[in-house]
């Protein structure tokens, strides 16, 4: 894995957690949500392997994207226990949706 691979790597895995809670809905279960989320990371793995050109061999893409997923669930567990999914992901949900109450603030 090159320098480059893995400054994407750590990005994507830090960054991949808001994307997909922004795509959540309320009608999504959690289990669809967590293979949403897995589906995310496997796409982030393969752009991390073309960040710096195309991987030769198999294990490199293994490489790249195993981080990849790896790295955004340590993310995703890291970030819950500190309580940012509660208050910062959750918050991703409402974007957009004013409710009546705060329509005339």
């Amino acid at each position: 894995m090159t320098i480059m691979q893995t400054i994407t790597a750590i990005v994507s895995a830090l960054i991949v957690p808001f994307l997909v809670q922004a795509i959540k809905t309320h009608a999504m279960s959690g289990n669809i949500a967590r293979f949403v989320s897995i589906l995310v990371s496997l796409l982030a793995g393969v752009a991390t392997g073309f960040v710096g050109g195309l991987p030769a061999e198999p294990g490199a893409w293994m490489t790249c994207i195993f981080a990849v997923v790896g790295g955004v669930q340590t993310a995703y567990a890291a970030f819950r226990a500190v309580g940012v999914t509660s208050r910062w992901l959750d918050a991703l949900l409402n974007l957009g949706s004013i409710t009546p109450e705060h329509a005339d603030k």
